[in-house]
């Protein structure tokens, strides 16, 4: 199985242009690489919930009781009541939505569509507005603080922070190769970020703007969520059925947890008992309880 295969097929089967531009690129930079299939065996008492078509990336409400999950080929966005294990509402939002996260003041959400080159901002429960900007964003993180927005880059190699209209430019984090997940850990002083076609995963002091260290890990890391504690990293492997679990401290993998359908985003509960990880082939989001 190699990356390239896997990304062809994703292509002409779920219609997904950004994923087929970031194969395009990384063939032009000689970034592609033969990759060994692997099947783990799915975690015993992992669940799923049942969402809509493609989802992409996922996130909780501070609360703890809704996930937000994003449907690339729905062109929506799903909103999971975690106490009935089930969808309650879809709003729609523009064509290929990626990224979501969950801005801590508990009314917005902020979804990436990297086809459209948009910033989408959500007034919970479904006020929709969109900002256009001249960079296609990948994946979305936010600040503790809820005012800034990181945006990876990947066609650009770089994380850019922005504010939540996608209008303040507040500086770049370059050098970072395909960048496609990033996080910020709760604190506020380190960004996570991960390179699809490396293998990798940086740590980013933010306030320096240095690079901390890269963390190897398995094929495709694609999604990464933080710890409430800040203690743990997870990243989710697109399409390869696992997701690592990283020591930031240690800076390297001290586990791996595997599920099924291709996972490509993750998220963590604030209490820090779940991870949630969206199934991108199966439609669904796997619950782990940690």
């Amino acid at each position: 199985m190699t990356i390239e295969r896997d990304s062809r097929e994703l292509a002409a089967a779920h219609l997904d242009p950004p994923l087929q531009r970031l194969l395009e690129a990384a063939r032009h930079k000689n970034r592609l690489v033969p990759r060994t299939e692997t099947s783990p065996p799915v975690a015993e008492g992992v669940s799923t919930i049942a969402v809509g078509q493609s989802p992409h990336s996922v996130a909780v409400s501070p609360d703890g009781t809704r996930l937000y999950v994003t449907e690339f080929k729905g062109n929506s966005v799903s909103e999971v009541d975690l106490s009935r294990g089930e969808v309650v509402a879809t709003f729609a939002v523009d064509e290929g939505p990626y990224g979501v996260a969950a801005n801590p003041d508990g009314q917005h959400l902020h979804v990436t569509v990297p086809d459209s080159k948009v910033l989408i901002v959500v007034n919970l429960p479904d006020d929709v507005f969109g900002s256009g900007f001249n960079h296609a964003p990948y994946g979305v993180a936010v600040g503790p603080d809820g005012q800034r927005v990181y945006l990876a880059l990947a066609l650009e190699d770089q994380v850019l922070v922005t504010d939540r209209f996608a209008k303040g430019d507040f500086g770049t984090f370059t050098g970072l190769d395909f960048p496609v997940g990033v996080a910020v850990s709760p604190d506020g002083r380190f960004l996570y970020v991960t390179h699809y076609f490396s293998d990798r995963v940086s740590i980013v002091d933010i306030a320096g703007g240095t690079l901390l260290g890269r963390i190897p890990v398995t094929e495709g890391p694609y999604g990464v969520a933080v710890s409430p504690d800040g203690n743990r990293v997870y990243v989710a492997h697109f399409p390869f059925d696992s997701v690592s679990v990283i020591d930031p401290g240690r800076k390297e993998v001290v586990g791996t947890i595997p599920v099924g359908g291709a996972p490509r985003g993750a998220a963590v509960s604030p209490d820090g008992t779940h991870l949630y990880v969206t199934n991108f082939f199966a439609d669904t989001v796997s619950v782990i309880r940690l």
